[in-house]
């Protein structure tokens, strides 16, 4: 199928790809034919409208010269079934459905906000994305366009008009005011954008701003036009100035329930939890917000993510999870994939169909039907927009758990959507394991740097306290507290299975796994290191770890500094494990492997 466009540079697309319309006289030529909308254009308009009145004297030749190179672009292997010659002259065989301007009015023709806001405000917004620049740009000047291309600029005007408003009427105030504040800003002269600008803000409780509003609004149009605001906006202002009752959110205006009193918990991070808490409320308020959660293994960086979970599904929001796995690192778009597959899952049929249509179509080529046929640029714009359509539904939460294993295109859509969240509902929480190598650290650490960021350290005393509690069922003694701190370092993870091995009187075994998982991360020489350090304690001098270890100068260097980024070794001289029931855990494994060998030192600790 044949489709073309005319929002923005004039252009044509069989089955989805381009059509390259090469020569400036073909697309001339095409657009000329797209502005009557399959009727017939007589060959004396044509050369009139395409030589601006003047006319070469074999214009006639020419223009069948121009007709036959269209035709060629149009349809190479085939009979005319577009371009039509008639017996007063030529037109395009081209459906309401395949002109983008015509799409464009339909759905503008649709949305209905009195009877459906929530319906409407979707179908506004697709509509909008069918605009890529000024209707018909590349022919601005000729004469010929210039009534249509004004016509459709209006049109697209009062289809941004009708969405704010739209916007208002659903309670969506703090979303709709950024916009609100761009377009007054472009296009000062409309009296409704300002109108809704003032009513925004009074809705948002800021009425000295919206009465600012409207005086700036009073100064433009006596500037520029020596006008007064007219009747609308004075009357806004007095209804402003008497809090009139008829400027509230109107009762048609979806309302959540309001959330049961929950107390959403995280163990000695609650202050961390509250800064959770202000990005939901700006996603909530219409706005985007992120936040990096960052520490080292073990910290749990995890559970605070699993508790912002929790807070946002009792405050409403609709919630994605993804996590990173080092294995699947170089599957194209897997984290991408993991946030979006259950959501668009969950959509019934028809409503899944309309939101991976149009300018998501190449987004849901990869994300839904495992195929990629656009450039990343147009997938990544595309997953912007399927982000944005779901948000648009209910404020959305995007959890994504151990981003340094995430996929390259992965790191690029995060990337792109956090330059792109102003004025979007999402939230974008995104932990990350410190110091844990990445395949892609320079691409990460960009990412990373475009987010607000939290640390996670050791475990407040307090909060180690009511974690032995947990874990043992009896408030315990402080004496012990400190024992375990003090062997644990306070790290979360560590404290808890360490104070369950003792209360059940058992090996510490999943200490064990862990260490070994992360040996396995840090690469070659790393177990043989740490096991080198574990033996030598107090000897545990650089010369020494490394002859043990078998490393060589440079290898031992480059194996340390990754175990002391990760928070396995502290550096100095003596080399030490940051954790000493880590260092009992790997001397207890050497010795079992050991099966009853002289010295422990001969046999390497295996992750």
């Amino acid at each position: 199928m044949m489709n073309f466009g005319v929002l923005g540079t004039v252009e044509a697309h069989r089955d989805g790809k381009p059509i390259d319309v090469g020569s400036p006289s073909s697309r001339a030529l095409l657009a000329r034919l797209l502005l009557s909308r399959g009727r017939v254009v007589p060959l004396d308009r044509l050369i009139e409208d395409l030589w601006e009145g003047e006319p070469p004297r074999q214009a006639l030749a020419s223009l069948r010269t121009f007709v036959c190179r269209l035709r060629r672009d149009l349809e190479p292997e085939d009979r005319p079934t577009v371009l039509l010659t008639e017996p007063r002259g030529y037109r395009l065989d081209v459906s309401a459905e395949q002109l983008d301007a015509d799409a464009f009015e339909e759905l503008v023709r649709r949305a209905d906000p009195q009877r459906d806001p929530a319906g409407a405000l979707e179908l506004l917004d697709r509509a909008l994305e069918l605009w890529r620049g000024p209707a018909y740009a590349e022919f601005a000047h000729s004469t010929w366009v210039q009534v249509e291309a004004a016509r459709l600029e209006e049109l697209r005007l009062a289809a941004v008009e009708r969405r704010l408003a739209t916007l208002l009427t659903l309670g969506r105030h703090g979303h709709a005011i950024p916009d609100l504040e761009a377009f007054t800003r472009t296009h000062p002269m409309r009296e409704e954008g300002w109108w809704l600008l003032a009513l925004a803000l009074y809705r948002s409780a800021r009425q000295a701003d919206a009465l600012s509003v409207l005086r700036r609004a009073r100064g433009h149009l006596a500037e520029e036009l020596g006008l007064d605001p007219g009747p609308a906006l004075r009357q806004l202002e007095a209804d402003i100035l008497a809090q009139a009752p008829g400027l509230g959110v109107p009762s048609s205006a979806p309302s959540r329930e309001p959330a049961a009193p929950v107390r959403i918990r995280c163990l000695g991070r609650d202050h961390l939890l509250d800064c959770a808490s202000d990005v939901l409320g700006a996603a909530e308020s219409g706005d985007g917000g992120a936040l990096l959660v960052a520490g080292e293994p073990g910290t749990g960086r995890t559970q605070l993510l699993r508790s912002v979970e929790a807070l946002a599904r009792v405050r409403g929001l609709q919630v994605a999870w993804a996590a990173s796995c080092r294995l699947e690192s170089g599957y194209a778009f897997g984290v991408a994939r993991q946030v979006f597959e259950p959501l668009l899952a969950a959509l019934p049929d028809e409503e899944r169909a309309r939101l991976l249509e149009g300018v998501t179509l190449p987004a849901a080529d990869v994300i839904w039907r495992n195929r990629r046929t656009g450039d990343l640029s147009e997938v990544l714009h595309g997953l912007h927009w399927v982000t944005v359509r779901l948000a648009r539904r209910v404020p959305l939460l995007v959890v994504l758990d151990d981003v340094q294993w995430c996929d390259p295109e992965s790191l690029r859509w995060l990337a792109y959507t956090l330059r792109r969240l102003r004025g979007v509902p999402v939230a974008l929480v995104v932990s990350r394991a410190v110091g844990v190598p990445s395949d892609w650290p320079d691409m990460l650490d960009t990412m990373c740097s475009m987010m607000p960021a939290v640390r996670l350290g050791a475990l407040p005393r307090q909060a180690a306290t009511a974690l032995v509690m947990e874990q043992t069922g009896v408030e315990p003694d402080a004496a012990f507290v400190s024992r375990c701190v003090a062997a644990t370092g306070g790290n979360a993870f560590l404290l808890a299975e360490h104070v369950r091995s003792l209360h059940s009187d058992g090996r510490p075994e999943r200490i064990g796994r862990w260490v070994s998982g992360l040996l396995r991360v840090a690469g070659p020489g790393a177990a043989e290191l740490v096991r080198a350090v574990a033996v030598l304690g107090e000897e545990a001098t650089p010369d020494a770890v490394a002859g043990m270890a078998g490393l060589s100068g440079d290898r031992f260097a480059g194996v340390l500094s990754v175990l002391v980024r990760m928070g396995l070794l502290r550096d100095g001289t003596p080399l030490r494990l940051a954790h000493p029931v880590v260092r009992r855990t790997i001397l207890d494994e050497a010795l079992i492997a050991s099966q009853g060998a002289v010295h422990i030192g001969r046999t390497p600790f295996q992750p």
